[in-house]
């Protein structure tokens, strides 16, 4: 699991990822902040495309302020 959280707005991002019930990897997403969460999941038709994701977002957390826990 990637961890991110901003403190100054109190809003987290996690990615996870896991096997749907063919065996095939997913990418769940949960974002929210102290009252709510979303979760979103992602399927993809191979790792490269996922990792691919998994790196775009994490460039983009970085950039609107938010910081890697794990």
């Amino acid at each position: 699991m990637i961890k991110f959280e901003n403190q100054e707005n109190g809003r987290f991002y996690y990615l996870r990822v896991q096997k749907d019930m063919t065996g095939d990897d997913v990418l769940v997403v949960v974002r929210g902040g102290r009252d709510i969460s979303i979760t979103r999941t992602y399927g993809f038709p191979n790792s490269q495309a996922r990792d691919k994701r998994i790196k775009a977002l994490m460039r983009r957390r970085i950039r609107n302020g938010y910081s890697l826990v794990t």
